[in-house]
């Protein structure tokens, strides 16, 4: 065992003394030294070498860019297919009904609205803020109230108004400075009520309905850029009611 660890010792001596020696004689140039590493040819990356050192060396970016670039795909796709409305009627009455009696009064009223935005279309948006008055103090009647309040001081859009006697009442108490609504209001037909029929069954039509205009002058949307579009909208859905 110690002659061979003795031989191993030997072997490993002789190898340094040669490797030294070559280098001696390189340096003095009895030795080719051969080509430096900066000369050596370096054949050119095919396609594919050089699309995984890419995605070696920059992973990370791409796949950022890849997120962006889906995002925003995305958005343009939901901008390009989101429904534009050319008027928006609020239903706030105090008898609960659903969003399907809702939309069948959005759609009595669309023979009289025109195609303000140029899409081909007419499309009115109904949102349905109606509670129960007989528990008008519950979380959902508060929610409510709130997006109506937030549509009067928000939306320059939402200029018709469907309500009944207590709700006009009520939403003309949050205006203290000027009318919140612009002359009487127009009571529905009976026509109105037979088209506005639930189908479902679920909810009646609630009666007494009315709809108005509000009064635009001297409030926040008044400053709107498209306020007077709008308003003529408002204006053509109640002339047309009126001449019925």
């Amino acid at each position: 065992m110690a002659r061979k660890k003795e031989s191993d010792t030997l072997r490993q001596r002789k190898f340094a003394q040669q490797e030294f020696l070559k280098l001696k004689k390189m340096q003095q140039g009895e030795l080719d030294a051969g080509p430096k590493p900066s000369e050596v040819y370096a054949a050119p990356l095919t396609f594919s070498e050089k699309i995984s050192n890419i995605w070696y060396h920059d992973k990370l970016g791409i796949i950022v860019v890849g997120i962006l670039i889906i995002a925003i795909a995305l958005l343009v796709t939901q901008c390009a297919t989101k429904t534009k409305y050319d008027a928006t009627v609020v239903v706030f009455t105090y008898s609960m009904t659903g969003d399907t009696n809702c939309k069948k009064m959005g759609e009595y009223l669309k023979p009289y609205c025109k195609d303000i935005n140029d899409d081909g279309e007419v499309n009115i948006n109904v949102v349905n803020c109606t509670i129960d008055g007989k528990n008008d103090k519950s979380e959902y009647a508060y929610t409510n109230r709130s997006k109506v309040q937030s549509l009067l001081a928000t939306d320059a859009n939402a200029l018709l108004f469907i309500t009944d006697e207590d709700s006009y009442k009520y939403l003309n108490t949050l205006s203290v400075n000027l009318s919140l609504f612009e002359g009487e209001p127009i009571k529905f037909k009976e026509d109105f009520y037979e088209f506005c029929i639930d189908e479902s069954g679920f909810y009646d039509t609630p009666t007494g309905l009315q709809i108005s205009c509000r009064n635009i002058k001297g409030a926040t949307i008044e400053k709107d850029k498209k306020i007077d579009v709008y308003y003529k909208q408002a204006q053509s859905v109640l002339k047309g009611l009126t001449d019925k």
